[in-house]
């Protein structure tokens, strides 16, 4: 009997941990991603989420076609590290995301879109450091 009591509640503790991981849909019917994911943006475009340790070096103006140009250094880092934490980034937040690769079968660069917002980074490598330009709208 001690043991079934046992067994019970642990079945319900775990039943219960199961309910809370739950995603939780909002109003539009989509799981919302920053609650879930925890994916913050940029302050530059609201609406692009940012890369762990992005240092802003300078924005340009917007320029005939409304794409806003930004420019950030990764220090430590690699261009492959970047490319590929950063589509992930970009996919657990909604967007769609293509790399382009180069003839080594090396991602050189990632073009995002999530409705009306698309984005393309352009990462180069700097010693150490990544260059990174995003031009997005």
């Amino acid at each position: 009997m001690k043991k079934l009591v046992v067994y019970i509640l642990t079945l319900f503790f775990l039943l219960s941990l199961t309910a809370c991981s739950a995603k939780v849909p909002n109003n539009a019917g989509n799981v919302s991603s920053t609650a879930q994911t925890n994916v913050t943006y940029t302050k530059e475009f609201s609406y692009l989420p940012t890369y762990s340790k992005m240092e802003l070096q300078n924005v340009a103006q917007p320029d005939k076609n409304q794409m806003i140009n930004a420019k950030y250094i990764m220090k430590n880092t690699t261009t492959d590290i970047v490319l590929n934490k950063y589509a992930d980034t970009f996919m657990k937040d909604g967007w769609t995301v293509k790399k382009t690769l180069s003839q080594d079968k090396k991602s050189y660069s990632l073009h995002a879109q999530k409705g009306n917002h698309i984005a393309t980074l352009l990462p180069q490598q700097s010693g150490n450091d990544v260059i990174l330009i995003i031009a997005s709208k």
